[in-house]
């Protein structure tokens, strides 16, 4: 017989381990953010005649080139290790920039092929979509630790029903005088109600939509289905649920057969 609360078990693990990882691409960028508002923009008449996208670069200069630079230092060393995958090989610290601040943002911080000036316009754009992203991880944070907290209340409720599930086999149902089959029988619809409540709760964690006001809402469910996507079961919760049923009316049609017999 199969473990029905295997999916959920390993969904909880799945959960936990991105709960990680995107808790780290959280702070990544937190400490990302503190180095660019520390890091001092070029004054109006360091620019002087701006060119490139909305102002963002202008004619290089030592100093500017020192300011791009440390931006770009602190953006591989403190955000790239966590929002990258290495299975395709190790992008660029250029193209992670232009995959997680923009485009724009990548061509005017990059050492060639920008205007190596970092400008009030470049600063407030790198400030704006680095806050960005840190308002999705921030919700993506909140929707992982409601699954995680989901998953561990679901398997809890799925274990103690589980257990509480009276033996049927021939043995035990030949045994068991009318008064106790009518008591596993009650047993069994108690633990298929309960069941149908931790289902019922579920739904309810798969319907709730996270957001806050930088980052539109986050279905719950959404998550649930990008987190299982190398699995075999997509909603494990609803899985077990639906195995532990099976069991319970497999065993009540014992229980009956047992009854009929008795008269």
């Amino acid at each position: 017989m199969s473990d029905a609360l295997e999916p959920p078990l390993t969904a909880r693990r799945d959960a936990r381990d991105e709960h990680r990882a995107v808790s780290k691409q959280r702070d990544a960028f937190r400490r990302f953010k503190d180095c660019v508002e520390t890091t001092p923009a070029a004054t109006m008449d360091d620019v002087g005649s701006a060119g490139g996208p909305a102002g963002w670069t202008a004619a290089s200069s030592t100093s500017g080139d020192d300011a791009c630079r440390t931006v770009r230092r602190a953006f591989a060393e403190l955000v790239q290790p966590h929002v990258t995958e290495s299975d395709d090989g190790d992008p660029s610290v250029h193209e992670t920039i232009a995959a997680e601040l923009t485009e724009e943002v990548a061509v005017a911080l990059a050492a060639e092929g920008g205007g190596n000036r970092f400008t009030p316009q470049l600063k407030r754009a790198v400030l704006e979509h680095t806050e960005q992203r840190l308002a999705e991880n921030t919700v993506m944070v909140r929707v992982l630790e409601r699954e995680r907290d989901s998953l561990d209340s679901a398997i809890d409720d799925l274990k103690a029903a589980r257990e509480r599930l009276p033996p049927t086999d021939e043995a035990t149902l030949i045994l068991a005088d009318t008064e106790e089959l009518l008591s596993m029988r009650d047993r069994i619809d108690a633990v298929e109600s309960d069941l149908d409540a931790v289902a019922d709760r579920r739904q309810e964690t798969l319907r709730h939509v996270s957001a806050t006001g930088l980052k539109a809402g986050i279905r719950h469910d959404a998550v649930v289905e990008y987190l299982s996507s190398d699995r075999e079961v997509t909603y494990p919760v609803l899985s077990a649920v639906g195995e532990l049923t099976t069991r319970c009316r497999k065993k009540r049609d014992a229980v009956h057969e047992a009854l009929r017999e008795e008269y």
